[in-house]
Parts: structure tokens; sequence; C-alpha cells
């Protein structure tokens, strides 16, 4: 597991996640990120991987324009349902989004 305290420089600095994909030895296009706000979505970006993005109120008004799929919240089956708010990805979330919507973003990086 890793935190912001194992690095120098957080987030919207992309050092976590190059650790993250270098102790996984997974190329960047093989990884995709979620994440909640405009800090993280840069790191992500700097760090050459893709990302989903859920908003919240805090985040509602973040420029999320370098996501693939920004959505409400991931969704729950049964539960709380995924509003897509924006999809630059071939990923097609019903009420949730899926590990197929996943594997679909990973899957057009390539």
């Amino acid at each position: 597991m890793l935190a912001g305290d194992v690095v120098l420089h957080k987030k919207p600095a992309p050092d976590i996640y190059l650790l993250a994909i270098e102790r996984l030895a997974v190329p960047a296009s093989t990884a995709l990120v979620i994440e909640d706000s405009r800090n993280g979505l840069e790191a992500a970006r700097d760090a050459g991987l893709r990302c989903v993005m859920t908003l919240n109120g805090y985040t509602a008004g973040d420029d999320t324009s370098e996501a693939a799929l920004v959505v409400s919240s991931l969704g729950d089956p049964g539960g709380e349902r995924t509003r897509v708010i924006a999809n630059r990805s071939p990923a097609r979330p019903g009420d949730f989004v899926s590990l197929g919507d996943l594997a679909a973003i990973v899957a057009a990086a390539a």
C-alpha cells in the first residue's frame, strides 16, 4: 500500500503514481487511476496514466477535461446509480461502472 508520505512530492506531482507502476512492474498504458480531484487527475496525467474521475460537492467545478470518464460515482448494483457527466472513452456505464467499462478504457489507451 502506498500513501503520500512515501514520496517526496505530493499530488499534483506524479510521484505516487510513478512509484506505484514501478512497484507493480506494469507499463502506464495498462494502468487506470480512479480519482476524485483535479490534483489527482493532474498527477495521473503527468505519470502517463488514464483516469476515471468521480465528482463530489467539493470537486464538481474542477476541470475534468483530461479524464477519460467523469461520473457522479462508480455506482452500486442495487444502490446508488452512476450518472455520466463526461465520457471520452469507449466505456458505456449503465447504473454503475463495471469492470468491463474500465477494461474498455485501458484497451483504448493501448
